[in-house]
């Protein structure tokens, strides 16, 4: 297999990392929202092992936690691309989570799920001194990070896969999932399958998660709560993707929703990266709407 990392990395740091920072500049965050920054969830001082939290300032009773899980390719990016997405989710009463994990090429997609389960587990234990109430905990994630909320859940409630991906047991109790525009399947073929083997790696077929990067698979062995799942008609990455997540949900008994919007003028993960428009306003006060009357 050729070597398509550096290309990768190129268009990452070149091309994506520069327009995240004029779009973030361009924006202006909601008022009154609490942010407590870089907290370590391993106490190994690594930035791939910090998070976010954000909640209300006028926070004075337990509030829903929400999990978000950003994305990047697996191989670019921080929490900070998804703040004022985080920032919208607590001005309507949440208290979020946001993490940070180790990217690809430096390390595998195993490592970044075992980081995931770290970050779940740090939660489990805090939650409760920034108003976190984890009897109403929900998981969301976009693109790669689709990938990780989903396999997340389902690690969380699968001794089996957490086995297969060597990852402790936060034991939480995941009232619902959102993936936006979600990429659940890595070892496949295709102009995508290109892409997701290098991120898997040329060895990765000996390691013990190996039968288990494609979400069909590992529907197998672990259950997802109900999962609402979103996408658009710009959305040239991850479409496709998205209705194989929604048709292998329901083929699993899982109960969802496919939030699909046709416009061909909204692009790949629109209600993340520009979550004050009215389209996308719509789109997420839905998603909230659905988890809430599932859980």
């Amino acid at each position: 297999m050729i070597n398509l990392m550096p290309l990768f990395g190129k268009f990452w740091s070149t091309f994506v990392e520069g327009n995240d920072q004029k779009r973030i500049d361009s924006q202006t965050p909601p008022e009154g929202v609490k942010v407590v920054s870089d907290l370590q969830y391993v106490d190994d001082g690594k930035w791939q092992h910090q998070l976010d939290v954000y909640y209300p300032e006028n926070a004075d009773k337990p509030l829903p936690v929400i999990i978000d899980i950003h994305g990047g390719g697996w191989m670019y990016g921080t929490k900070r691309i998804n703040k004022y997405y985080n920032m919208m989710l607590a001005s309507k009463g949440h208290c979020v989570f946001s993490i940070n994990y180790h990217l690809v090429p430096e390390k595998d997609v195993g490592t970044q799920l075992q980081d995931c389960m770290l970050a779940f587990q740090w939660i489990k234990k805090n939650a409760k001194d920034y108003f976190g109430d984890l009897n109403e905990l929900y998981v969301t994630g976009d693109s790669a990070g689709g990938f990780l909320a989903a396999f997340s859940t389902l690690l969380n409630n699968s001794a089996e896969l957490r086995e297969a991906y060597d990852t402790v047991s936060p034991a939480l109790k995941i009232r619902g999932v959102c993936l936006t525009c979600p990429v659940c399947y890595l070892d496949i073929s295709g102009t995508v399958g290109v892409y997701t083997r290098q991120i898997l790696g040329k060895d990765f077929k000996s390691r013990k998660y190996a039968k288990y990067v494609n979400l069909d698979k590992a529907l197998r062995l672990g259950e997802m709560p109900p999962t609402y799942l979103i996408t658009c008609g710009g959305d040239m990455p991850a479409k496709n993707a998205t209705f194989k997540a929604y048709e292998d949900l329901e083929d699993a008994g899982v109960k969802c929703k496919l939030k699909y919007l046709p416009d061909k003028k909204l692009q790949h993960v629109f209600c993340i990266t520009d979550p004050f428009s009215p389209v996308s306003d719509e789109v997420n006060n839905d998603m909230l709407k659905y988890l809430k009357a599932n859980k």
